[in-house]
């Protein structure tokens, strides 16, 4: 099997740097392009019953965090590396699925849960999700 895109969403928890590492040597492997994402997930559309008000200053602050995760990332890949950082807005399963058929991506590398400065990116949820919709193969590391 042929991977030419790879898509790694992160959220700058120790499971999604696991994935990452993984993402890097695979993309090394098989000469792929890597693509990372970064969701800022503000959660309103996904939950309307808890539902948060963010003001322009939470929504700021929830890209923000976004940013500096791609920051950090973007340190950890090795140079010459065919490499696409995303930063997206919105429901992470959903951001995700949509970003697969886009760009036909290949392969998903994801953590199964994250609990880092983004913890409502990657949980458990979100990674079900994923692998129940999608058609490309999944990978998930601890």
């Amino acid at each position: 099997m042929q991977f030419k895109k790879i898509l790694v969403p992160v959220d700058g928890s120790g499971t999604a740097d696991n994935a990452l590492r993984y993402g890097v040597e695979m993309a090394k492997t098989y000469g792929a392009q890597l693509f990372v994402i970064v969701v800022a997930d503000i959660g309103e559309a996904a939950y309307p019953l808890m539902q948060v008000n963010l003001d322009r200053n939470g929504f700021a602050s929830v890209r923000e965090k976004a940013e500096a995760v791609m920051e950090r990332i973007k340190k950890q890949i090795p140079q010459g590396l065919p490499f696409t950082p995303i930063i997206r807005t919105g429901v992470p399963g959903s951001v995700i699925t949509s970003l697969v058929d886009e760009e036909n991506i290949d392969l998903i590398i994801m953590g199964n849960s994250g609990k880092g400065s983004l913890s409502s990116f990657i949980m458990g949820s979100v990674s079900q999700y994923v692998i129940h919709h999608v058609k490309v193969p999944v990978l998930i590391i601890k």
